[in-house]
This record gives C-alpha cells, structure tokens and sequence, in this order.
C-alpha cells in the first residue's frame, strides 16, 4: 500500500509540473487581452485559469483588475481579497484593492490598506501620494501634504505628487504655495506641461492673467493639441481683450473636435465682442446641436438676434434657454430687454420679476425694474425696488436721486427733500439743484 500511495503521489506531482506552463500559458493570454482593452476576453482566460487553479493569487489579481476595469467593484474587491489570502505579500492587490475602496468612497478601508501597503513596501512613492490623495478627499489636508512630501522626498521626479500637492496648498486657500509646488516641479521637469497648465490656474486665480498666459503658452508649445488648455488660454484671451486670438483658439479645437460644444460657445463669446453676430448665430447653433441642454448658448444666440434688431427670434431663444433651465436668471433678465424693446412693457416687468426672485440682490435688475414701473406711473413699487437698492448700498446717489424724484410725485417732499440732501452731500450737482427748487 505504500509503494501504491508513493505513486499515486509521484503522479500528481507530473501532472501538475505538466498543467503549470499551461497556466502561465494562460495567464500572458488574459494578461494581453487585459492590455488591448478587451475585457470580456480577458475575464474569460482568467475564469478558466481559476478554475484549474483555484489558489493562483495572481489570476485573481488580475480578474480583480479586470473587474475593476468593467465597473464591477464587488467583484473586484473580492478578487482582490482573494489575490491576497493566497499571497499575503501580493502588495499590489493591496494599492489595488485600496483604489476600488477609495472610488467606493469607503475612504477608512482604503487608507487601511495603504497603510499595510506602507508597512510591506516603506520606500514606494506612489503608495504615499495614493494615501494622501485619499486624505485630500476627506479635507485632511495637513496629511496630504506630509504624505505628497514623503512621496517627492523618495522620488524627487514625480510629477503627480507635486500636483497633488498644489492642489492641496490650493484648498487650504493658498495659491502662492501652489504656485512655488508647480515652479519646483517645473524645474525638476522643466517638458511637463500639466505643471504650466495647473500654475497657469493658479495664476488667473491671482488675477495675474500675463503671467497664466505665459503658462499655458510654454505648455501649449509641449502639447499643442490639449483641448482644455486651448479653451482656457481662448477664455484668458478674451478676457484680455485678445478677442481674435481667443477665437483662433477655439478654431483650433473645433479642428481637432468638431463636436466640441464648448469651444463653439467660446468662440461665440469672443466674437460678440468683435460684433460679428451672424458667426454667433452660426456658433451657438453649432453649440446646440452637440449639447441640447446648453441654455447658455440659446441666451447668447438671442443676445446675437436682438443686436440684430431680430426681437422675435431673440424672444424664442430666450425662452429655450427657460425651458432648458427655469433658473436661468440672465434668459428672464434679456428677455425683459427684448420685450421692452418690442413695446411689452408688463412683460419686461414680469420677466424682471422672475429674473429678481432668482437674484434677490442683483442691484442692475432692481434698477431696470424701477425704471419700468416709474414709466408706468407705478410709484410705489418703484420705491419698493429703491429702497432695496439703497439697502444694498446706501450710498448710492443715483438710487437716493431717483426715490426722491418719486417721492414728490407720490406728494412726500420730506422724504424727497431728505434723500435729495444725502444725495448733495454725496457730491452730486443735480440732487443739489432740486433741492434747492423744491425743498424750500
């Protein structure tokens, strides 16, 4: 029975010296389809390496990775959970598994996990910045930032510990140490463009807008095609007055994507200062019909229509934009305009209305508002929309100038006279000159 027993013994062990380069065979076969993108492939490869062998630590790591690449997070976790029990040491199912947690926002277990991944591997850069990026999530951004210097300390050159980094300086509302992050990385890597792009963000936010041009103009000479910096630099152009050289921008993306919503409403933006409003027209249009819900754009089509002297279209527009997004406190705000502009003055009013219950405290709306209702001889309401003005900013002469000249039309000359002196003492010549002739 012994010689029996130390056969049958010796057998299995052929056998399984037979099946293994079978299953290493298998694996390079899951692990290239894993790589080409062809997930359901690949899970198929590893489903039947896993079955003939049901303790290979590895295929279920990459199961595990596979999963995860499909959105099935339970299963991921699980097969991670797995890769580990087999092969305790396999640390990158642990960052893996940590990962999954972290995308789960079961934020605890997935620093628990870093943490271990910390204990196994003290000298991984990318394992710290992963557990302060984590940090970032939860706010704990003094964490973050020892984690993201611990990660540069072992790695001088990486790259994403420095953005990180910034962006936690940045969040803590200091974007002077998010600049000093990103000038130390770019002299580290000096051809990185994410760290022009990101201090040319930190930069506009500063209001130092030559300074962000800069940036994004040495990151765009490194990745020409970038779309968002090219929508961005479009933006800072326009908003430096470089209003062709923000649509030539936006042309270059249109370029590269046709279907780009954005850079046909910013090319749109740049061309109403430059009071080309057919090309708006044609814009907008273009912006629409690759992004139906684009209430911003319907509103910039009707501004186009309106200059155009087009009050019917404009007022269609208008109202798309409503019906897009019943809070969009500019549509009420322009369509107000046009219908004035058309002779509906209860109209206008209404749609000022609306715009005001939106923005309470929006002094131009409150200003427009008080115009109609005195051209309707609706003094008391007008009074209503100045005394709010002058609640906002009391020293506002024009609102102190015009609620006197209601007052006296609503036959209240101490009121009138009160807010024509506060007027005068404002500085104001004509509040003066009515005082004089009706407060005597």
């Amino acid at each position: 029975m012994k010689k029996i027993f130390t056969l049958l013994f010796l057998g299995s062990l052929i056998i399984k010296t037979i099946a293994q380069p079978n299953i290493d065979a298998m694996l390079k076969e899951g692990n290239i389809f894993l790589g080409k993108k062809q997930y359901q492939d690949a899970l198929a490869v590893f489903d039947k390496v896993i079955k003939v062998s049901p303790k290979n630590a590895d295929a279920y790591y990459a199961r595990g990775v596979t999963y995860s690449n499909l959105n099935n997070t339970i299963e991921a976790i699980s097969d991670y959970t797995r890769a580990l029990f087999y092969n305790p040491e396999k640390i990158e199912a642990l960052i893996n598994r940590a990962s999954t947690f972290s995308g789960m926002q079961k934020y605890e277990d997935a620093i628990n996990d870093f943490n271990k991944a910390i204990e196994m591997a003290p000298n991984r850069a990318d394992v710290y910045n992963n557990r302060g990026y984590l940090f970032s999530l939860q706010k704990k951004y003094d964490k973050a930032i020892a984690d993201y210097d611990k990660s540069i300390s072992l790695n001088k050159n990486y790259s994403m510990a420095y953005i990180n980094k910034a962006y936690a300086w940045n969040a803590l509302g200091s974007d002077s140490l998010s600049i000093d992050v990103l000038t130390k990385l770019i002299a580290v890597n000096p051809d990185y463009s994410s760290a022009y792009f990101n201090r040319a963000v930190m930069y506009r936010e500063l209001h130092k807008n030559k300074l962000a041009l800069a940036d994004y103009d040495k990151g765009l000479k490194l990745e020409p095609n970038d779309v968002t910096a090219l929508l961005r630099r479009a933006e800072l152009k326009d908003e430096m007055g470089n209003h062709k050289g923000a649509a030539s921008d936006c042309s270059t993306v249109i370029e590269l994507d046709n279907q780009n919503a954005l850079a046909y409403y910013t090319r749109a933006l740049a061309e109403f200062d430059l009071k080309q409003y057919d090309k708006i027209i044609y814009d907008c249009t273009e912006a629409i019909k690759n992004k139906d819900k684009y209430f911003e754009a319907y509103i910039l089509r009707g501004n186009a229509h309106d200059f155009l002297g087009e009050y019917q279209a404009a007022l269609i527009d208008y109202a798309s934009a409503i019906e897009k997004n019943s809070n969009a406190m500019d549509a009420y705000n322009q369509r107000a305009i046009a219908e004035n502009k058309k002779g509906n003055v209860v109209c206008a009013i209404s749609d000022f209305s609306r715009a005001i219950k939106i923005a309470p405290d929006n002094r131009d709306l409150l200003h427009k508002r008080g115009i109609l209702w005195y051209a309707t001889k609706n003094y008391e309401n007008a009074v209503l929309d100045y005394n709010k003005l002058l609640e906002i900013n009391p020293n506002d002469i024009k609102a102190l100038v015009t609620r006197g000249d209601l007052f006296l039309l609503l036959n209240k000359k101490e009121y009138a006279c009160a807010d024509y002196k506060r007027a005068e003492t404002l500085g104001d010549g004509s509040a003066m000159s009515k005082r004089i002739f009706n407060c005597k």
